[in-house]
């Protein structure tokens, strides 16, 4: 209800009746609790989009100035999300669901402004200047929320496809899709409505569904930092082998060859962005990414170049697909998760076997390394739970998580798995998620090995051939020794095996002892592969 008196004054019955109010009320949010405050802002975004009688230019400054105040709470929070897997807890849950709310609150704000500018009669100029902003600010609120959606492995919603579309349309209509922008105030990087909706675009599909949520944060950045190098196209371009209809708003869909091209189809593809992404790749092999910040200094080499193999995998032109036949099946599985677990579960060279070490030798190993090598499922203190498995392929299972359980889950994890009625466990890693409708959290997990072997190494060096001759070492005995599981290849031969090891272990051109029962072999780390929560894949070769 409007008062008579505020009617007469050209104000909205609203306490952020202007840009001055707005500022006062803004002033009182909590200083020390950033989740509530983003969720009063969330209020006032809503408020302010819905309540009429705003002039069109200051409805649109009170909603800038709002996000402005919002960026800084959301980024704490999200940094906050990202610290660990929240699919299945309350309080992460509670968090996901305030930074969502936020995102999709703010992208519908943005398109009120542009809606009410749309419908004006005369076209406010103040607002006019500010259109490319808000189309990049709309739209990046989508792709935001598009983001949260996919850290939750959900579904998209299909607002955000109509938010991002209508958006667009918007943009050509009024001649900004390729006016360039700052989003933000001290933001270096000039966007566009087009770019943006091209880096959504492109997350959409680099396969987020197989990342872990930190990992999707990152593979985001990367695509803000190359937008420069996607091709978009309004005919078929073979550098663009995706595309989507701006009539018909949806996900974007890989190019057949028998496509029929309209006018309101968009071509794009990252193609050329493939060889920048192996430069960078190659400067991280190199170490050279010890010394710089690109995509955030919160990630650790190990964990960019992981992200980047991926990207160079998803964005070239050969995208890879799943083909293997799946059979459906109703039963249970064990699985435990953590490196340190799995490694002394699945079966081991013992020290107790390996013959280039006495009797003696190998009691003064074990006392130095304070590591109890001959621990059993029988004196492990470890927890299982038990999943639902409901098909398996060649390579992989998939199942539901139960409501009970998977608090650790992560894409990326590592887990050890042993079906019903078998002595011997397996290793998996945890691939794809998706948390459907009812809330049900669905898994696919990678088969890495029905036969692994965890084996011990040890540094080679001069003197270290005989365990007796690092009674005089410097103290770092710890450091050579360790812990790793051999991986076999598809045909469960150890001749082309890679390698487990744990988070920190891989230095490339490291030369190990591998302590094999029958005798010792000498290997020398080659690649790393790829890396998850507390343990790292990697090439390896036989030297003898």
């Amino acid at each position: 209800m409007f008062s008579m008196p505020k009617i007469f004054e050209g104000k909205p019955d609203h306490p952020m009746f202007n840009m001055e109010e707005a500022r006062k009320l803004l002033a009182k949010l909590p200083k020390d609790n950033a989740f509530k405050a983003l969720d009063e802002i969330t209020s006032w975004l809503n408020s302010v989009k819905d309540t009429p009688g705003f002039r069109p230019e200051v409805r649109a400054e009170i909603i800038m100035l709002l996000d402005e105040t919002g960026q800084p709470r959301y980024a704490e929070l999200l940094q906050l999300y990202l610290g660990e897997p929240h699919l299945q807890d309350f309080n992460g849950m509670h968090l996901w669901q305030g930074l969502h709310d936020f995102m999709k609150t703010l992208a519908e704000a943005y398109a009120v402004c542009m809606q009410t500018y749309r419908q004006a009669e005369k076209k406010p100029t103040e607002l006019r200047e500010r259109l490319p902003v808000i189309c990049v600010r709309q739209m990046r609120a989508a792709a935001e929320q598009m983001k949260i959606e996919m850290m939750h492995y959900a579904d998209i919603e299909q607002s955000v496809w109509d938010q991002l579309f209508d958006c667009y349309n918007f943009a050509l209509a009024n001649q900004i899709a390729d006016t360039l922008a700052f989003a933000y105030p001290r933001q270096a990087i000039h966007i566009s409505p087009q770019r943006e909706l091209l880096r959504a675009m492109l997350l959409y599909v680099s396969s987020p569904g197989t990342l872990a949520q930190d990992q999707i944060e990152l593979c985001s950045r990367i695509a803000a930092r190359m937008m420069n190098a996607f091709d978009f196209s309004d005919r078929p371009d073979p550098d663009c082998p995706y595309y989507f209809d701006l009539a018909r708003p949806g996900p974007p869909i890989h190019v057949t060859g028998d496509l029929q091209a309209t006018p309101t189809m968009r071509f794009f593809g990252a193609t050329k962005a493939v060889s920048k992404v192996a430069d960078i790749i190659d400067q991280h092999v190199q170490g050279m990414i010890q010394q710089e910040q690109r995509f955030g200094s919160e990630f650790s080499p190990s964990g960019k170049l992981t992200v980047l193999k991926h990207l160079q995998l998803y964005w070239g032109k050969d995208h890879p697909r799943r083909h293997q036949e799946r059979r459906s099946i109703s039963t249970t599985i064990d699985v435990v998760h953590g490196y340190a677990t799995i490694s002394r579960l699945v079966t081991r060279m013992d020290i107790d076997n390996a013959e280039n070490l006495s009797e003696e030798e190998a009691a003064k190993l074990k006392e130095r390394s304070g590591i109890n090598l001959a621990a059993t499922e029988d004196n492990l203190d470890y927890t299982t739970e038990k999943w639902a498995i409901s098909d398996v392929s060649t390579t992989g299972i998939g199942g539901v998580i139960p409501k009970s359980g998977g608090a650790w889950v992560k894409i990326g994890d590592l887990c050890g798995l042993k079906a019903e009625n078998n002595p011997v466990w397996w290793v998996g890693a945890i691939r794809r998620l998706h948390t459907d409708s009812r809330g049900a959290v669905h898994v696919g997990i990678e088969m890495l090995a029905k036969k692994p072997l965890a084996v011990w190494l040890r540094t080679l060096g001069k003197g270290a051939e005989k365990v007796s001759a690092w009674e005089s070492s410097s103290g770092s005995f710890a450091y050579d020794y360790l812990s790793v599981i051999l991986l076999p290849d598809a045909n469960n031969s150890y001749a082309n095996a890679t390698m487990l090891m744990e988070s920190g272990g891989y230095v490339p051109d490291t030369v190990y002892e591998v302590m094999l029962g029958e005798k010792s072999r000498t290997i020398k780390l080659t690649e790393l592969l790829t890396e998850g929560e507390n343990y790292e894949q990697v090439g390896f070769q036989w030297l003898k």
